[in-house]
């Protein structure tokens, strides 16, 4: 784009003059001649350089609530944004900060790059109006463009509006969380949009957008890492995914190393999959074989596509299989982006210590001043009993607890158990405890007849330490309003690709190991050897942590490893789902917003018109 201004030489002044008259005799007007009542009409008069006093007037009524209303697509920012983009122009003491008369600024252009390459950030493009943006531009700066104050001032106002929408975009994102999960601050972290008032102010005077845009993305590296999934992912899409697989033709389907079931016809199909994927290696320029024979190759491959998709790794090709294969690669794009956006909502900063237990992935992962320092695999909420999400600080360790079970399960599932009758309790090690006007007293189980037995308010029941113990041999706790914790479990289902499988709270794989780390600051006195024998000793002791540690619990379907392998998981609570529906609503809304907009900006042509 030139951005030189041409102006028109010939005016017809006389034609001006009458004009004037005739304009400044109908209404009240301020000492520009401008309408009181009507901002949107043009000069007729072109300048050379901006009036400051001039772009003062104009500015101001065009960041008026109002006005500004319609500058911002996202509904739940658009009051905040309103307020953000008329102290911007306070600060800017209601001046022009991207253009002058005659060009786009270069701190301008710089801002454009990003909201032109928005997608790599997982974003939509259209939310950035850059077609009406360049359009306007170019009706003003362009090689036929012509001076006009208040369609540049509203161009100007426009533009900060974009700024402002971005940089809360990638900073917070598009969705709010809890429209994701429909609770109140169980993400915790990022609902408001940020205040980047100051900065953006600064990032203008000083030419430093780049400074201001990087600071506002998430500061992790798996953020950097999803975006160059991303890029490698939408490099599969435009080169046409990979081959679709029709899972109605294969419901029984079985093909393993074994000599019976060592050949299909689909083997080349899933060679070529994997090719795409990456888990099949090829040379440069080599093309997967047709071979129908399934080998050791292949196999190889099919663990790894296995591993990576949080699958059991044993090379067996099955529906389970299949069924991520059949998942196309625009779909894992997609994928990629929900995930992208969901680092947007964790805090700033992790912590200088912190555990982060990824719910779909069924692992926790420690890490001691930013290193990972210990992992195990974990056991989740089931989909009807989610693990909520949430940060909070882990205080202190319990060996050898006490399981106090809540009321949710002694109503719906010890309560039909004592109607029932028999050892159950007894065998368990449970004591039953009945709140009467005299007190708390512990009552047998055959004392009570079940049957009148509404509600458990009154009751409570309590598991003693032990081996049958629900929470095993130590649980870690990091007080929070959900009643969730992690904690050691007779299980032993850890083997199992799915391990959505508790009430809500997280259990451990190797939580004496655990144990151990967070320990080791007291291990004069909490050696390994007194921590076994106190979690085996049947007698309930807390133990305070010298380091507190932030535990954040996340919902992360996509991430990627320290070798660079993407990593996806299944979407078991649905947010993925949720938070896909939410966006198309959006989008779709957008559009809506942007013909509004844009009826705005014709409606001031058509004034203009008029006017001449």
């Amino acid at each position: 784009m030139n951005y030189a201004l041409f102006y028109k030489k010939s005016h017809n002044y006389a034609f001006l003059f009458i004009i004037s008259l005739l304009f400044f005799s109908s209404c009240k007007r301020d000492k520009f001649g401008h309408s009181t009542e009507e901002i949107d009409i043009a000069y007729l008069i072109p300048e050379t350089e901006i009036d400051a006093e001039e772009a003062q007037i104009w500015v101001k009524q065009l960041v008026n609530a109002k006005q500004s209303q319609l500058y911002f697509p996202d509904s739940f920012a658009r009051q905040f944004l309103q307020e953000q983009i008329y102290l911007f122009y306070q600060k800017n003491n209601f001046q022009p900060a991207w253009y002058s008369a005659t060009t786009v600024l270069p701190h301008t252009q710089s801002l454009m790059g990003y909201l032109k390459n928005a997608g790599s950030e997982g974003l939509n493009e259209d939310a950035y109006s850059l077609a009406d943006i360049d359009e306007i531009q170019n009706s003003l700066l362009g090689t036929e463009g012509e001076y006009d104050l208040p369609k540049l001032m509203k161009l100007d106002v426009f533009t900060t509006a974009m700024a402002l929408t971005y940089l809360n975009h990638t900073h917070a994102g598009r969705v709010k969380p809890n429209e994701v999960d429909g609770e109140v601050n169980t993400w915790v972290e990022k609902y408001e949009p940020a205040d980047l008032v100051d900065e953006l102010y600064s990032a203008v005077q000083n030419n430093t957008i780049d400074d201001i845009i990087k600071k506002a993305e998430p500061q992790y590296e798996l953020y950097d890492k999803l975006k160059n999934a991303r890029e490698e992912y939408k490099k599969i899409v435009k080169e046409g995914g990979w081959e679709k697989i029709n899972l109605e033709d294969y419901q029984k389907l079985k093909i393993d190393s074994t000599e019976e079931f060592n050949h299909h016809v689909l083997v080349p199909t899933i060679r070529n999959i994997l090719s795409k994927t990456g888990d099949l290696k090829l040379s440069e320029n080599q093309v997967a074989d047709t071979s129908q024979i399934y080998d050791d190759k292949l196999r190889e491959a099919v663990k790894n596509f296995q591993e990576r998709h949080t699958l059991e790794r044993d090379g067996v090709v099955g529906m389970n299989l299949l069924r991520e294969m059949a998942t196309s690669a625009e779909e894992r794009l997609l994928q990629i982006e929900l995930n992208m956006e969901r680092l947007r909502w964790l805090s700033d900063s992790l912590g200088d210590n912190y555990i982060i237990v990824n719910v779909p992935s069924y692992w926790m992962r420690l890490y001691d001043y930013g290193k990972r320092s210990f992992e195990t695999k974990v056991m989740v909420g089931q989909s009807f009993h989610e693990t909520p999400l949430f940060m909070d600080t882990m205080k202190y360790i319990v060996l050898s607890p006490k399981w106090h079970v809540p009321v949710s399960i002694m109503t719906n599932e010890m309560l039909p158990k004592l109607r029932r009758g028999g050892s159950y309790f007894t065998r368990n090690n449970f004591s039953i405890y009945q709140r009467t006007s005299s007190g708390v007293k512990e009552i047998s189980p055959s004392s009570v007849n079940w049957s009148n037995v509404r509600n458990m308010g009154n009751y409570s029941i309590v598991q003693n330490s032990g081996a049958g113990n629900a929470l095993g041999r130590v649980k870690f706790i990091f007080p929070n309003a959900n009643n969730v914790y992690m904690h050691d479990t007779p299980s032993t289902r850890f083997g199992e690709a799915n391990r959505a499988l508790s009430h809500g709270c997280i259990r451990l794989f190797e939580p004496e190991k655990l144990a151990n780390y967070l320990l080791k600051e007291k291990a004069e006195k909490w050696t390994p050897e007194k921590i076994h024998e106190t979690m085996y000793s049947g007698n309930t002791t807390n133990v305070y942590l010298d380091r507190q540690w932030v535990v954040h619990i996340v919902y992360w379907t996509t991430w990627v490893d320290d070798d660079g392998r993407v990593h996806f998981a299944k979407d078991v609570y649905g947010y993925d789902k949720t938070q896909e529906e939410i966006i198309a609503k959006r989008d779709a809304n957008l559009k809506e917003w942007m013909q509004k907009r844009t009826k705005e900006f014709d409606n001031l042509k058509r004034k203009e018109i008029a006017l001449k």
